[in-house]
C-alpha cells in the first residue's frame, strides 16, 4: 500500500463517505466429490465506515455545515489492475481523504487485493490501504 498523507489526520474528528454500489461475485470451490458454487459480496462503504469508526472517527450520515472543519470526505475508487499469475489479476483502489471546509486533498491511498473474488479483492485491498493510513 502507498499512503500520501498531506495533513494530519489527528486534525479531523468525523468522516462522511460517498455512498457505493455492492459488488457481487460468484467462485466455485472444489472441496471433495463436487464443485461447490457460492456468491459473495461487499459494499465497499461498508468496509470504510467499519474501519473508520474503528480507528476512533465519527461516522457522519449526512454532511453537517457546523461540523465541517472537523470533517474529511472519503471517496473509493477502482483505480487499476494487473496481471499477477496466468488468467489472475491484482484489483488495485484508491480513497481519497478531502476536507470538507476547505476542499483539500488531505490524503491518498492505494492499495491491492488479489486472490479471491473481486468482493473479497477489493474489501481486502481497502483494507490493506487503510491500515497503512492508520500505522
Amino acid at each position: 500500500a502507498t499512503a500520501h498523507v498531506n495533513k494530519d489526520l489527528r486534525a479531523y474528528t468525523h468522516v462522511y463517505v460517498s455512498e457505493t454500489q455492492a459488488i457481487y461475485s460468484t467462485s466455485v470451490s472444489h472441496r471433495g466429490d463436487s464443485p461447490t458454487s457460492y456468491s459473495v459480496s461487499v459494499n465497499p462503504r461498508d468496509v470504510l465506515v467499519g474501519i473508520f469508526a474503528k480507528n476512533g472517527f465519527i461516522v457522519l450520515p449526512r454532511l453537517d455545515e457546523r461540523l465541517k472543519s472537523k470533517t474529511l470526505l472519503v471517496s473509493y475508487g477502482k483505480s487499476g489492475r494487473r496481471r499477477v499469475l496466468l488468467g489472475a489479476y491484482a484489483k488495485e483502489i484508491t480513497i481519497q481523504l478531502v476536507s470538507a471546509e476547505t476542499g483539500e486533498l488531505v490524503a491518498t491511498v492505494t492499495a491491492e487485493g488479489r486472490d479471491g473474488t473481486e468482493a473479497e479483492e477489493i474489501e481486502q485491498a481497502i483494507t490493506r490501504a487503510l491500515d497503512a493510513l492508520f500505522k
